[in-house]
């Protein structure tokens, strides 16, 4: 059931001029109000049912390949980690002070610098 089913057809607003108007020509008929009407009806698209056996084998297949595709992908460990980090920092230092010497303008103004 749809709300277009149990509203009421829609009445129009009226100004207090276009009311006493109304009253006036009440004998006269008015041009009817538009009803609402249903939307046409189209058809449902068909919902698919796979069988149990079937979603079962496709399941079993998906994961089979999900496991296949996990052990393919290397894992770097804690120290690999660690190295990239170093590497890392490395090179950011180096690209700092390349473009200090460069432009003269500091890469990093918040860096900390030494007490003397």
């Amino acid at each position: 059931m749809r709300f277009y089913e149990f509203s009421t057809p829609p009445r129009p607003v009226l100004k207090i001029s276009q009311q006493a108007q109304a009253r006036a020509s009440a004998n006269t008929p008015s041009t009817p109000l538009p009803q609402n009407t249903p939307p046409t009806a189209t058809t449902a698209e068909p919902i698919k049912v796979y069988p149990r056996q079937w979603q079962r084998a496709w399941l079993q297949k998906y994961l089979a390949a999900q496991m296949a595709r996990s052990a393919q992908t290397i894992k770097p460990t804690a120290d690999d980690i660690a190295i990239a980090m170093l590497r890392y920092g490395e090179a950011q230092r180096k690209a700092n002070l390349e473009y200090e010497r460069r432009t003269g303008v500091s890469a990093n103004p918040r860096r900390w610098k030494k007490r003397d």
